[in-house]
């Protein structure tokens, strides 16, 4: 049974991982996400790995633009508009030193590498359970059940998943019935959908669910000839507080968030039917079909890889410190 629950409203692209993006009116949806979406990332080249907001803040006020439309299977070239007016191609020779100059540290700017590019990929040091509280600003690590355990153990090692810039999953969906519930819980706080960096921004069609999309966990949205898959709630980082672009840093943001959703905003998608999405389509929700019976396993199995999945940080640290 298919449920309309909404339409399309917005949807958004990020060139550079942690860079500004920019919305687009229509967008390809492949297995590994948005066609053109975080293509390009940073290297950190002080400390040897890939870099993200959460380690380089100053990113969300680089703004990146593609000069030609992304096709699928190529990396198109990008413009990076710097935080002074002044702008570098990604083709130019003297990127990477405007950008080292920029950031105030050495960095070089690389295209999406193949999955067996392990050096690229890798961290300076495995990330333990300090490293996951840290980067998600948490006194304790978060609940990542949503997640399987051979992922997690991959992060522990690189700073995305191998062949992908992004975090953990494929898309990301945020609804506009949710940052107008922030509205109404935190007045004084700014919730701009720019803020927390969504590919998709769904206007729903009811107003008396708070943050609907929170149910959609475990069922199916139909949009466009697109099918996806939504896994689970995302936990939000310290990241929506930080400044962008005519943005100023907000720390209420994340105190309500805190408050009233422990700490998650939208949720993580993944596709299981590629296909072309628009402005405007019509979204269908597909509830969870499966038994009761079924769904509670689900939950002792969820709590059961969780604890794994922090035990295994746990002790990497641990091995960590007898080095």
């Amino acid at each position: 049974m298919l449920i309309e629950v909404g339409r399309v409203k917005e949807l958004w692209r990020y060139p550079v991982k942690s860079m500004q993006g920019a919305s687009v009116p229509e967008a390809v949806i492949e297995r590994a996400g948005m066609l053109g979406d975080r293509n390009w990332a940073l290297r950190d080249e002080s400390i040897g790995e890939l870099t993200t907001v959460r380690k380089l803040p100053k990113l969300l006020n680089y703004k990146a633009v593609y000069q030609s439309e992304p096709a699928p299977g190529n990396v198109a070239p990008v413009t990076i508009e710097l935080p002074d007016g002044a702008s570098v191609s990604s083709g130019d020779a003297s990127v990477n030193g405007k950008l080292s100059d920029a950031l105030g540290r050495p960095v070089t700017l690389w295209p999406l590498q193949p999955k067996t590019s392990l050096k690229h990929y890798r961290l300076k040091e495995p990330a333990g359970a300090a490293a996951m509280k840290k980067q998600f600003a948490t006194k304790e690590l978060p609940d990542f059940s949503s997640v399987s355990w051979r992922m997690m153990m991959e992060l522990a090692i690189f700073a995305t998943p191998l062949g992908r810039y992004h975090d953990v999953y494929p898309l990301h969906l945020l609804t506009t019935s949710s940052l107008e519930r922030l509205r109404q819980l935190e007045p004084e706080g700014d919730f701009r959908v720019e803020r927390f960096r969504p590919n998709l921004l769904i206007e729903t069609s009811t107003c008396d669910v708070d943050f609907e999309e929170f149910n959609w966990v475990g069922g199916e949205l139909h949009i466009g000839d697109t099918v996806l898959k939504v896994v689970s709630r995302t936990v939000r980082c310290s990241m929506p507080a930080q400044p962008q672009v005519s943005i100023e840093k907000d720390a209420k943001v994340l105190r309500a968030i805190e408050a009233h959703t422990q700490r998650h905003l939208g949720v993580n998608i993944s596709v299981i039917k590629p296909g072309m999405i628009r402005v405007g389509d019509a979204v269908q929700w597909a509830p969870d079909g499966r038994s009761a019976i079924a769904k509670r396993f689900d939950n002792i199995s969820s709590k059961i890889r969780n604890r794994a999945i922090q035990s295994s940080f746990k002790l990497i640290d641990r091995l960590g410190k007898q080095r």
